[in-house]
């Protein structure tokens, strides 16, 4: 009997949770972006046990958070996504089951982010968030279907929100700060939710769906692209700056150790400047092309959601140990461990 709910506890948290290989872990901006945060905890030099249990509790206060969004969208979408052949959470699911399932969610969300409500600013703008990923998805308004107008809406919910309720709630208020690593993050999801339109485009042609893509055209959209993805890599830069400049780093012969950091993505920017060169345009610069992993992939997803925080962590772990939990937290969630997964990253640094 114990066996068998475990079984079925197990299968729903993969199934809901778990949604589409765990999409909730992987397009998630809080832990793309989990950067900022170890940056912030050096800043306010948040070197304590606390801001550790703060870390971890706002790490599910955003993944059930970000678990809502998707389920919303899926309980909105399930007669859509079955016309476009498209996999959806709800499809076997009762409507009755399915909007339980969404208000759970939406609960332990809630739960996890009660110990930040009191946080200057935290709990407008997560408000804010919830009412535009619910007004994103569900009709009447159903933002989603509204051009350009809905993909500023899903990049302002799903990237912008989630980078200023971080500030909010680990309570850091550098104005320049603030601007340059939010336009960052919102060029980073700009070039994602771009994408993601490319990807759908036939579809959502064929059924009439009005997204920006559809209705710009699709060499627009991937010109569109193409500028976010060059945006994104001069801001990531200038985020880089920054940290080099505030981060509280340790110093050897009076050069802080975060240079290295700097000097990498100088590099691993040059070579691919210097592979789009050679290549003529020929080369696949699309970071999110499924072909296989790239410098390009290196640029705007290995090195701001792994590298960087890895990064900032061990930096954090000379001032006090207890960073070595999020560390290895990080090291386990990201497979670090794996021999594989770092050779074939470190071939994609390859000058063909």
């Amino acid at each position: 009997m114990k066996s068998e709910i475990l079984n079925k506890a197990v299968q729903f948290i993969d199934h809901y949770l778990g949604w589409r290989s765990w999409s909730v872990l992987v397009y998630n901006s809080v832990i793309e972006n989990v950067f900022l945060i170890f940056y912030i905890a050096g800043r306010n030099q948040m070197y304590t046990i606390y801001f550790i249990i703060d870390f971890f509790v706002f790490f599910l206060f955003s993944m059930f958070s970000t678990t809502y969004g998707y389920l919303i969208n899926d309980l909105a979408d399930r007669e859509l996504d079955m016309q476009h052949g498209k996999a959806n959470t709800f499809i076997n699911d009762s409507r009755a089951k399915a909007h339980a399932i969404v208000l759970l969610f939406f609960a332990l969300s809630v739960i996890f982010g009660v110990p930040f409500f009191e946080r200057p600013y935290f709990l407008t703008l997560w408000l804010l968030w919830l009412l535009l990923a619910t007004i994103y998805s569900v009709k009447p308004i159903r933002l989603k279907e509204r051009g350009k107008l809905g993909l500023i809406i899903v990049v302002l919910a799903q990237r912008v929100l989630p980078t200023l309720i971080i500030f909010a709630a680990f309570g850091y208020y550098d104005s320049l700060d603030i601007v340059i690593f939010t336009a960052y993050i919102f060029f980073r999801g700009l070039s994602s939710d771009v994408n993601h339109q490319l990807e759908d485009y036939r579809r959502d042609a064929a059924t009439d769906t009005r997204t920006f893509t559809v209705e710009a055209g699709y060499h627009k959209a991937e010109r569109i692209l193409h500028l976010s993805l060059k945006a994104e890599k001069v801001l990531l830069l200038a985020c880089l700056l920054i940290m080099y400049q505030k981060f509280p780093s340790p110093e050897v012969l009076g050069i802080s150790l975060f240079l290295p950091l700097v000097v990498v993505y100088c590099t691993i920017y040059g070579l691919s400047w210097w592979q789009m060169r050679r290549h003529s345009g020929d080369m696949e610069i699309n970071p999110f092309s499924r072909g296989g992993r790239n410098i390009f992939h290196i640029l705007h997803h290995t090195f701001p959601s792994v590298l960087m925080p890895l990064c900032v962590l061990m930096l954090l772990m000379l001032r006090n140990w207890i960073f070595f939990i999020p560390l290895l937290f990080l090291i386990i969630y990201r497979r670090l461990y794996s021999i594989d997964l770092i050779r074939k990253g470190l071939s994609a640094l390859k000058f063909a």
